[in-house]
Order: structure tokens, then sequence, then C-alpha cells
């Protein structure tokens, strides 16, 4: 016998002997059976294959097929944000201004994963500087417009992207043809100049287009992410996880004192779920003391002690599992503050036809929780100690609660929708599934716009007391000397240090005069703070070159923040991330 068959038939009979979690009989059935290599049983053609929501959302999948090329291509992201992500990207349509190192390779990790278009909006020609720290250029490249070049070679990681290039200066075109940007889901702009960040702020604000604002200058990152509002359903929390064990709904109270424990075999004993065993020991305790559960730490420990008594034999895991997981019984079933605040928001308080489906969504939470005091059930059982039978049937009486309160935030929602004049399909059902299923994890951001963090409303004490912070220069130090950096601009129409025939003293003497008159306006007295300095000369030896280690750094943070916002999944900044790579730091304000 070949080696390699042996070592595959050897792991096969190891499998069937020890792995208790997986298919066994199969196992020693492939075992038993001599193995045929002369033919497969089955040939697979196209009709086999299955698409990306049949693979991704079908309860019991037909294993006889297998997945199509789309969904072979995008697995392991569809692990990540399933298919409603991946059809969120697939229709998402990305506007990048300007063909920097930094926007093209954002473009790269979201042309990877398949979004639907990108264009490149970018008046420059290539240089030697760019094909120095651009992997999207070739020397070919050098005196062809920017724009088109990096679209070429983009577009060749994923033949189901479409990219297009626009070689137009920015502010002329938002000037002439301004619905021109109102037709993109999102926008990033790299490296603009301060009038243009401002101008196309405004532009994306008033059109309710989420904005993300990117600049580099040596090993210093800086992105500003500018949405109106941005409401999350699937933050993909750790755990989705509600018990009820302090309030039992009524079929799973009677499932829990169907169990007699005092006269089961030890070996049923040993296999009770511990949600039984808590829901059981915790009315027994709530009998004796007026109907309270332990409050106080000797409560919970003398809790926790009942448990460990109740052992029959020293190595029954349930039991054990039981007082583990014995602070879910001591915390209260009750509604999250932050989904209250979710009632309270005017958006569900005033409802209409041009209401987001989130906001119908809220409403119809709303209604279900004043009429039942709780969230619906999300119907997930984690895995516990417990033989099949008696864990499947917990996980029915989990499920079967889910369904029924599912089909009441169902109602609910089409009284809602009766009300504003909506049809009732305007709220699908997978897209309810989702909701309900994360109610609890619910999530609303509503930012600010770029003119208010540089004018209007600045958080001048939060950036005061963030200067002196540690490693010096601290990451909001590093923030004053970009502004800085927009002041000279702003007086010399070049970034700090660009001009590498000014000498560097007089350079950084420059900025310093320019950081001066920011910290006036934050009414830091004494000058420009020590603290401040050294990220003052970074800037200017930088001299706002995008290398390609930042490059790439930057790169995969921004395309990161700007999936969260394609897919509307995860959690994403608010709203300013700061990146040091000299000191290798990241650090986050809301501005």
């Amino acid at each position: 016998m070949p080696l390699a068959l042996r070592s595959y038939r050897a792991r096969l009979a190891f499998c069937a002997q020890t792995c208790n979690n997986c298919n066994t009989a199969a196992a020693r059935t492939a075992v038993r059976r001599p193995l045929n290599l002369s033919r497969p049983q089955h040939i697979y053609t196209m009709e086999d294959s299955v698409t990306i929501e049949e693979a991704t959302v079908t309860v019991q999948p037909d294993f006889s097929q297998r997945p199509d090329a789309k969904t072979r291509r995008y697995d392991r992201q569809l692990r990540l944000w399933a298919a409603a992500g991946q059809s969120a990207l697939e229709q998402a349509r990305v506007l990048v201004i300007n063909g920097t190192a930094s926007a093209t390779a954002t473009l790269k990790n979201l042309v990877l994963p398949g979004i639907g278009h990108f264009t490149v909006l970018d008046p420059a020609t290539v240089t030697g500087a760019d094909i120095g720290n651009n992997f999207f250029l070739e020397p070919s490249s050098l005196g062809k417009p920017r724009a088109e070049e990096v679209v070429r070679l983009l577009k060749e990681m994923n033949d189901g992207v479409e990219g297009t290039a626009v070689v137009k200066d920015a502010s002329e075109l938002l000037a002439s043809d301004p619905f021109f940007f109102t037709t993109f889901t999102l926008i990033i702009a790299s490296d603009v100049t301060p009038d243009q960040a401002r101008a196309i702020s405004d532009h994306a604000w008033q059109a309710h287009i989420s904005l993300l604002l990117i600049r580099t200058a040596g090993f210093l990152g800086y992105l500003r992410l500018q949405v109106n509002e941005h409401t999350v359903v699937d933050t993909h929390p750790d755990a989705i996880v509600d018990l009820r064990l302090d309030q039992p709904f009524p079929a799973l109270l009677a499932h829990a004192q169907s169990f007699d424990l005092e006269s089961m075999t030890s070996a049923d004993h040993s296999h009770v779920p511990y949600v039984v065993l808590l829901i059981k020991y915790l009315e027994e305790w709530k009998a004796t003391h007026g109907g309270n559960p332990p409050g106080t730490y000797a409560e919970k420990k003398e809790f926790k002690e009942l448990l460990k008594k109740g052992k029959r034999q020293s190595d029954e895991e349930n039991f054990d599992e039981a007082e583990a997981q014995a602070w879910r019984a001591f915390q209260p079933t009750n509604i999250p503050s932050e989904i209250e605040k979710l009632f309270a928001d005017p958006a569900c308080e005033n409802i209409s036809a041009k209401s987001s489906p989130f906001w119908l969504l809220v409403r119809a939470l709303r209604t279900f929780a004043r009429t039942t005091s709780h969230l619906p059930l999300p119907g997930v059982l984690p895995d516990m100690r417990a033989d099949t039978a008696r864990y499947v049937a917990l996980q029915t009486i989990y499920k079967t609660q889910a369904r029924a309160d599912l089909a009441a935030v169902r109602r609910a929602l089409d009284e809602v929708l009766d009300e504003v004049g909506l049809p009732r399909e305007t709220v699908g059902e997978a897209e309810l599934v989702v909701f309900v299923k994360n109610a609890a994890f619910l999530k609303v951001f509503r930012g600010r716009k770029l003119k208010d963090e540089l004018q209007t409303a600045r958080k001048v004490d939060l950036i005061k007391s963030g200067i002196a912070d540690e490693p010096s220069p601290s990451p909001l130090a590093h923030y004053v000397a970009l502004l800085a950096a927009d002041n000279f601009y702003a007086e010399h129409k070049r970034w700090p240090g660009a001009d590498k025939s000014v000498d560097f003293d007089a350079e950084t003497a420059a900025l310093e005069r320019a950081a001066g008159a920011v910290v006036a306006e934050l009414g830091i007295e004494g000058g420009v703070p020590d603290e401040a300095k050294p990220a003052l000369g970074e800037l200017a030896r930088a001299g706002a070159s995008d290398l390609p280690n930042t490059a790439a750094f930057m790169g995969g943070l921004v395309a990161q923040e700007a999936i969260k916002l394609l897919t509307a999944q995860y959690i994403p900044i608010n709203n300013t991330c700061i990146v040091d790579l000299i000191k290798s730091t990241t650090a986050v304000f809301e501005l």
C-alpha cells in the first residue's frame, strides 16, 4: 500500500476513535470500506454550484453541491460580513481624489474584496517620485495621467470591479459639476489642500455622503471620518447570548422544572445543561429569599456553594459550568441604556415615509419592548456540557420563543409601515431577522462636519489637555502640527518641507510661526508648547512625503473603515485617527 494512502487511512482511524465532535460514524465507514480511487463518484458541473446567498444563509446546505466561482473567490471575507455585506460592497461606488500611494493602497484593499465601482479623480501626471513610492505605477507610466495609470493597474487585481479615471482638478469639477460627486457612496480624499478639504467636506455633508480624509507626512498619518448619521445593526459583538435566567419565559421555566435531579441516574445527572441547573437553583433561592436573586457578594458566594453541594461526583463538568456561568443568573434582564436612548431619539419619535428602514425598525422594536419590558430573544444557545437530546431540546425551546418574538416585531413593524403609508415590503424579512437578532447592540453615530471641528465648535479643552501627554510628541501635538501645516499652506501655497531648496531651520521657524497662530486660537498661553515643537520639526523634515510603508499602513486602516461604512457592519472610528509610525502608536479622538 502506498505510504500516502496508509497515512490517510490512519488519520481516519484516529478520527473514528478519538473525535467526539465530528461524524465518527462516517469516519468509521470510510475506514471499513475499501477506498475506490479509480474514478470519482460524481462529476461536478456548473449546475451543481450554489450562490453566495445560498452558501451563507441556507440553514441546511446541500453538500452534494459546491459554491460557485464568486463564492469561492470571496470565501474568507464572507465569513466576516456574509452575503449582505458582500452585496453592499458590490453596490458601492467609491470616489478617490488624488492617486497617491496611500490612496492606491487603500483602493487595493477595496478592489480585492470586490467593491462595485471606483473612480480616481486626479489632474496630476506621473513623476519619478510617484514611481518611487507607489506600487501601482511603473516606469512606463512616467509623464502619463496618474489617474489613468493607477486605474489600469488596479483593475488587473479583480476583473469583477469597474474602474474609471477622471483627469480633472477636484476644485474645478466641484465648481462646474457638483452633481458628479453626489453619484458616489463614499468619497476618499488623499492629501488634498486645506481649501479643497473644506469644500469637499461641505459638499459631502450637504449630500449626506460619507467622507474619509487622508494625510501623510513621512511616518505620520492622519485619518478623518465624516458622516452625517451612520447606523449599524450588525456590530459583531463577541457573543449574542440572552438566556433569560432571572426571568425565564413560561416554556423555558416549565422545561427546567421537568427535571427531577434527585431521581436521575448519575450519568443523566452529569448531563443536565447548566442553563437548567441555574434556573432551578435560582428559583429555589428566590422561594426562600422573598423572590429576590442573590444581590450581595456574600449571597452570590452562597449561591455558588449551593451549586457545589449539588454535585454527586467531583467530575461533573455541568455543575462546574453552572458555577462559572452563575454571573449570568445574577444579571437582571433589562433593556440596555443605549437602546433606551434610541427609543427616545427624535428620529424614532417622529417617523415618516422618509424615515430610513433602521428607524422604522427601531420604532417597531420600541413597541415590542414597551409591551414585553424586554428585547426580543435572539435564540442563540452557547455550547455547554450536555447530551445531544437535552441540548437540542433546550435549543428548540429558545428558537421557538425567538421565532415568536420575531413574529411580534413583524406585526409591530407592519403597523408602523401602515402608519406612515409605506408598503409592508419596504423592510424585507432577511433585514428584519438580522435586526431582531442584534437588537441589543444597535449603534448610531452622528458625526461632525470638518468646519465645526476647525472653526465653529472646536474641542479646545481636549486639545489643550492632550498636547503634553506621553509619549512625546503626543498624538494631539501632531494634530496641532497638522493644523499649523494648514496655516503654512495658506500662506506659502505649498506644504512645509516640500521645497528642499529652502533652509531647514528657516522652514521650521516659519512653521512654528504658523503654529503660534493655532495655539493662540486655542487659548494656549506662552506660545507654542515645547511638547509640540518636535512634531513641527518632523513635519518640516518629512515635507509631505508619502512613504511606501506609511502608505501601506494607512491603506489597510482606511480600507477597514471604508468597509465598515459601506457594509454598515462593525463599529467605525469616531472621528479622527492619528498614526505615529516612529513610535508605532495610533490614537482615536472625537474632535
